[in-house]
């Protein structure tokens, strides 16, 4: 074990005993502090996200354009939880 896992641990084990009710908080904390190891909730795509990409790329937005960025959200939550 490192010098840095060692100094990880500590304040790992610090922050549940001072944290344990604020787990989430906890999470947040160590994500920052550690170059963002952890991993993040996934956030989907919302209509105004995909307007003007539909915009950009000349794509008249409509139900079949939102069920297709619906699939690839899928499909990239799947290989990213």
């Amino acid at each position: 074990m490192t010098e840095e896992d060692e100094k990880f641990d500590r304040i790992a084990a610090k922050c549940k005993e001072t944290q344990r009710v604020n787990e989430s908080k906890w999470h947040s904390e160590m994500c920052s502090n550690y170059g963002g190891f952890c991993k993040k909730e996934w956030v989907g795509l919302t209509e105004e996200d995909l307007k003007p990409i539909c915009d950009e790329w000349r794509i008249v937005y409509g139900a079949w354009t939102h069920n297709f960025a619906r699939e690839i959200e899928a499909k990239l939550k799947e290989r990213n939880t």
